[in-house]
């Protein structure tokens, strides 16, 4: 796929598009992870924000949670370049939202009642 650009279209300063920028170094990225209430320091390695959002966490689904705004994040992104729908932390919080409470319905009935009290923490 030939791409015009390799820059980050989510945020002014325009910095490379990697997997380390987009989901934790980015403003908007940042801004989002602060929507469901975990902050990190982002000039770590994805490796290392991982673990210390886990211990931040301090619940057994602490990478569902990883998973699922990493993908909102992902899917937000998608819709702004894609679809022009313009990229606000909102609307990422509520795609996070939506799929952590379909997350609940398939989740172990013992972890569906601390999911359910975390989500309504933030």
């Amino acid at each position: 796929m030939n791409l015009d650009s390799f820059v980050c279209e989510l945020c002014i300063l325009q910095k490379r598009e990697t997997v380390n920028h987009l989901f934790f170094r980015c403003n908007f990225a940042k801004a989002c992870w602060q929507q469901i209430g975990v902050t990190y320091v982002s000039t770590r390695s994805y490796w290392n924000i991982i673990e210390q959002i886990k211990h931040k966490l301090e619940v057994p689904f602490y990478m569902e949670i990883i998973i699922l705004i990493i993908w909102s994040i992902w899917t937000t992104r998608n819709n702004w370049l894609f679809n022009d729908l313009d990229p606000f932390t909102m609307n990422c919080k509520q795609k996070f939202l939506d799929e952590f409470s379909a997350l609940l319905l398939r989740a172990r009935p013992s972890l569906v009642q601390q999911m359910e009290v975390w989500m309504h923490s933030f």
